[in-house]
């Protein structure tokens, strides 16, 4: 009999279903006795090589950093024209851009070692063009016209590379082009200013994007669902998060209208939680009961630390975190079984 080599977790998983479906009367003893003995439990090797694709591609990532940081690479870099800098970062970025197309066609559908060279390619396409900025000596407000074509061809390469990271890239780079254009600070422009409003209507539209069956299916396809989805959620939560904490605007905001951020934040976890129960989604729902958590314990901080003895805080934290964990408990057994 032909054997299916699965990794432990599935195994276990292919034989409870089994289980299930004898003790139900879907399946004959003979039918169960021969499709559990098709099963050959082996260590998941695709699983540990995903994983290190990973590590290596943040190990790689940093040493580069690191690298471009260190004290010869900046005398190095001081003495070449920013023209020059540039013309090798492209060229650099080239070279990474061809061979990982090259090896997304060859290489393992579940390990995606293609992915690292793509997406250290967009990091140096980008070093290239802020040389380029260098070299033109561009101000900020000059500067994001510059950053938005490199925003596209971030996407381009993660949608026809069929790459999470360069994907990811994509939209991040695209956030901080939002910053750069409104004339903030890099990655801190939704700090303390209106700009958490622009944060947030781009994370609802890829949320809804990644929501919509038809466009889902499209970044399924892609490969690209799970970090459109993840970086919507995230671009929504955090700025509504902040902006609960110290409302719009440099001058200190009213207690009312942090109040009505904190029911925004606490409305959009809900329907973020209560979305994942109606669509199965566990990043939803994980995302939603999350970030409302968040933000119930943020309040209780800012309201209670200075007005409660600390013992009493700290045992009424540890109390609800326990009531928390007996809940989520019941809810999981309840709703397995």
């Amino acid at each position: 009999m032909k054997k299916y080599h699965l990794g432990k977790l599935r195994a276990g998983t292919v034989r409870s279903a089994l289980d299930y479906w004898r003790r139900e009367g879907m399946l004959s003893d003979e039918q169960y006795d021969a499709l559990n003995d098709s099963i050959e439990t082996e260590f998941d090797w695709t699983r540990l090589a995903f994983h290190v694709t990973w590590i290596s591609a943040v190990c790689l990532l940093t040493g580069i950093v690191a690298l471009l940081g260190s004290d010869i690479f900046m005398s190095l870099m001081d003495k070449t024209p920013a023209a020059v800098r540039a013309a090798g970062a492209f060229a650099t970025s080239f070279l990474l851009l061809y061979f990982g197309f090259r090896l997304r066609h060859r290489d393992h559908p579940h390990i995606k070692t293609y992915g690292i060279l793509l997406f250290i390619g967009c990091a140096f396409l980008f070093f290239g063009f802020t040389q380029v900025a260098v070299a033109l000596d561009l101000d900020d407000q000059e500067l994001h016209w510059l950053l938005l074509p490199a925003c596209l061809i971030y996407g381009l390469v993660g949608w026809c590379g069929k790459s999470s990271l360069a994907w990811l890239f994509a939209l991040f780079s695209f956030s901080s082009w939002l910053g750069v254009r409104s004339g903030y600070s890099w990655g801190g422009y939704w700090l303390m200013d209106s700009q958490p409003l622009q944060s947030v209507v781009y994370g609802t539209v890829l949320t809804v994007i990644s929501l919509i069956p038809v466009s889902a299916d499209t970044l399924k396809s892609r490969e690209i669902h799970g970090a459109t989805q993840v970086w919507g959620l995230l671009s929504v939560f955090i700025p509504l998060w902040i902006l609960s904490i110290w409302g719009t605007g440099e001058q200190t905001s009213s207690t009312g209208e942090l109040i009505a951020w904190s029911v925004v934040m606490a409305a959009a976890a809900a329907a973020s939680f209560l979305g994942g129960i109606r669509f199965e989604s566990s990043r939803l729902a994980g995302f939603g009961i999350t970030f409302l958590c968040i933000e119930i314990y943020t309040k209780y901080c800012e309201y209670f630390w200075d007005r409660m003895e600390k013992g009493l805080f700290f045992l009424i934290l540890g109390a609800s975190l326990v009531l928390m964990v007996r809940l989520i408990k019941k809810y999981r057994i309840e709703n397995r079984e």
